[in-house]
């Protein structure tokens, strides 16, 4: 699917109202929905293909994929998805015995944060969210070493 295609889901026949609250014209919410592959098409630069080119420069700098990946983290968080980022080929041992170790440091934090939010038996709304937080991360990246492991190919 093209990112212009996902939008035009998304948008569907609201474009007027996603134009309304994002404070830009429903021209244009129809154009980011239209493909802009070159100068013959009618389409625009849309939000995803911007988020896309702001991900390849991360990536491209050598940020690990929980930096580069960070703005789909949070969108997958904020409407209570998991995002899972993709899994290199060939995988070294190295790689693995990181990735266990992530697993059990993310999952101590999340622990952690629980363990001393329930302390005093009351779970206030800002104590939620840092548990909620620390979850998520740690299933994130229980998640990626569980891929890891049923990638194809040996280890190396």
């Amino acid at each position: 699917m093209e990112s212009h295609e996902a939008l035009k889901l998304a948008v569907g026949t609201d474009a007027v109202k996603v134009a309304k609250r994002l404070g830009r014209s429903s021209s244009l919410v129809h154009k980011w929905c239209e493909p802009s592959t070159d100068y013959t098409d009618s389409g625009a630069l849309n939000p995803l293909d911007r988020l896309e080119l702001v991900i390849e420069v991360a990536q491209q700098a050598g940020k690990p994929s929980a930096e580069a990946f960070a703005p789909i983290f949070f969108l997958a968080h904020r409407f209570g998805g998991l995002f899972l980022p993709p899994v290199r080929h060939q995988l070294g041992t190295l790689e693995y015995s990181k990735q266990l170790c992530q697993v059990v440091k993310e999952a101590g934090e999340a622990f952690a944060a629980a363990a001393e939010a329930l302390e005093d038996g009351v779970l206030s709304n800002n104590e939620r969210r840092r548990i909620s937080k620390e979850l998520h991360e740690a299933l994130a990246a229980m998640a990626e070493f569980a891929r890891m492991i049923d990638a194809h190919g040996e280890v190396v």
